[in-house]
């Protein structure tokens, strides 16, 4: 089976499942709440922000200074 049909299937399965649970009133407000939950502060998020930066910028110098 191609990878293509199961990426298809996968994104058809998520968004019925997705439509299944924000139809229930009780299970939408718990799914809402716990992407409440699971969200970052602030301040966790700017330090989040600032370590991919440094990473992307290592990640750039490291091929900067490897190609040749």
């Amino acid at each position: 089976m191609r990878p293509t049909y199961w990426i298809l299937g996968l994104a058809t399965l998520s968004i019925v499942i997705g439509l299944f649970m924000s139809r229930d009133p009780e299970r939408a407000e718990r799914l809402n709440q716990m992407y409440r939950d699971a969200a970052l502060t602030g301040e966790t998020r700017q330090m989040v922000i600032v370590g991919l930066a440094v990473a992307i910028g290592a990640f750039v110098v490291y091929l900067t200074m490897t190609r040749r």
